[in-house]
């Protein structure tokens, strides 16, 4: 018997796909090496985008309760504050990160899909993968060694930067290790720091970055280019004392260390999300710098942008090729990601002198301009990441500035009545009516007088414009449905 998806990695990524694709009332499969779940809080920061794609689909409000939002991003020397970072200007309800251990991230997810009938498969790893006409052959072995030998209509890999899936395939993984040693450690911190902003102390050393989690809990990582920690072992809260004396100006005591470690930064990317019938994701397909939280993010949304697509396909609602639009659209962003925070790791970690003054000298006057807010709460938000210009938004015209492609605001209750398994069409025009109720399935149709009085909007279940336009543009709605989608049977 084939299976329609199997999900191998039950990181947030990979927990993500499988709640999405059951949701949509796809069968699947998501098996994971590790014989129980990660404890270890790992990624931290939840972003605004992945907060407005998870609260529509019931998880967002759960980890709102859990976490501790940060609502901006200061830079300091020593104890001198140079500028601040206003997070809460991101255009979305959720202006701010959302301080939250990824275990806790993956558990809620977790339980979302045993709400929905499927469990994790945990101590199973694939031992080998062979890719067929309309099936992939996947060879599975448990924790007591028996092996199963499953057919999947596809595969999603977020398996991780060791990925076997992506290696076995021969997907190139590009990039570079970087120079710098960290350190970070989950500790508390009894001192003078704000619980509601993202501290980060540059200096000629080096720098430390303070993240706020919540009733005196906080996470520190930081460079250590003098070598002050001696051994390979996990840092102590000693230890870690030393690097923050050394860096930050603000007296402190730091305590009872839940979770360490020493890292190097790798920043890669694969040049293509799919091979053939399987779909690379999440660590398996990019990883880069913790620098602005990024990384958990980009995965979770990987894969909204992937499930809905596979789920129409399947189903038989959606032509082959829109599986193809998954890489391009995501790749451009991943690169955006990837580029942008080995930038900052490098700007931040210099030890170089010239290089600290004019970081000194210049962080307060760029960030005194609105435009430089503005841009780098959108960035971190991940609000300004689209798809404008990729082959599913050709032809999808658009209303004002908002053209195919570019996330949709959620104003007026929008997202909340987005249908998440189909697109939905928000218009008041009769003959843009008419042509959505055709594509009956594949189009829900949302009376939207006081939305877009004089026009109409085709979003996306991941909540990105599809197409838009004006009344007399029924026609160019049409083409663009028929271009990707499949029309359904007329019955009589």
């Amino acid at each position: 018997m084939t299976i329609p998806v199997l999900i191998v990695g039950a990181g947030p990524s990979g927990l993500t796909a499988a709640v999405e694709l059951s949701r949509l009332g796809v069968d699947v499969r998501i098996v994971d090496r590790a014989v129980r779940p990660s404890t270890e809080s790992r990624a931290l920061a939840v972003q605004a985008r992945t907060m407005e794609l998870l609260r529509v689909r019931g998880i967002g409000d759960e980890m709102l309760a859990l976490g501790n939002q940060a609502r901006a991003a200061g830079l300091y020397t020593g104890d001198r504050k140079l500028a601040p970072i206003e997070l809460h200007r991101m255009p979305s309800r959720f202006n701010f990160i959302l301080m939250l251990a990824q275990s806790e991230t993956e558990r809620l997810l977790a339980e979302q899909l045993a709400r929905q009938g499927v469990k994790v498969e945990r101590g199973v790893e694939v031992t080998s993968v062979r890719p067929g006409g309309d099936t992939v052959a996947v060879t599975l072995r448990g924790a007591e060694g028996a092996e199963e030998r499953v057919e999947a209509s596809f595969v999603i890999a977020t398996d991780g930067p060791r990925s076997t899936l992506r290696k076995t395939l021969g997907v190139p993984f590009p990039g570079r290790t970087l120079p710098q040693d960290y350190v970070l450690a989950d500790l508390h911190i009894d001192g003078d720091l704000p619980e509601d902003e993202v501290s980060i102390f540059l200096a000629r050393g080096g720098f430390v970055a303070v993240f706020p989690m919540g009733r005196g809990r906080f996470r520190m990582m930081a460079t250590d280019p003098d070598g002050l920690l001696d051994g390979d072992a996990d840092p102590t809260a000693e230890q870690m004392q030393r690097l923050y004396d050394r860096t930050v100006g603000v007296p402190a005591r730091l305590h009872d260390v839940n979770w360490s470690s020493r890292f190097r930064i790798n920043s890669r990317h694969v040049p293509t999300m799919r091979a053939g019938r399987v779909f690379l994701g999440g660590d398996a397909a990019h990883v880069h710098s913790p620098a602005g939280g990024q990384g958990m993010n980009v995965g979770i949304q990987d894969m909204v942008n992937l499930s809905w697509k596979l789920a129409m396909v399947l189903d038989g609602r959606a032509r082959a090729d829109l599986l193809d639009t998954y890489s391009s659209e995501r790749l451009p962003v991943i690169r955006t990601v990837v580029r942008f925070t080995e930038i900052g790791t490098r700007v931040f970690n210099s030890t170089n002198p010239v290089l600290h003054a004019l970081r000194i000298r210049l962080a307060p006057k760029a960030l005194a301009r609105n435009a430089v807010q503005n841009a780098a709460a959108a960035m971190f938000g991940q609000v300004s990441a689209g798809y404008r210009g990729d082959a599913l938004a050709e032809g999808g015209g658009g209303v004002g500035a908002l053209r195919a492609g570019d996330r949709v605001p959620d104003v007026g209750g929008l997202y909340d009545a987005l249908d998440l398994g189909a697109l939905t069409l928000f218009t008041a025009g009769q003959a843009i009516v008419d042509v959505g109720r055709s594509w009956d399935g594949v189009v829900s149709v949302r009376d939207a007088a006081a939305l877009t009085p004089d026009g109409w909007l085709l979003v996306r279940p991941d909540g990105y414009l599809a197409a838009a336009g004006g009344p007399g543009d029924a026609a160019m709605l049409d083409r663009w449905l028929e271009r990707w989608f499949v029309r359904p049977a007329v019955t009589i």
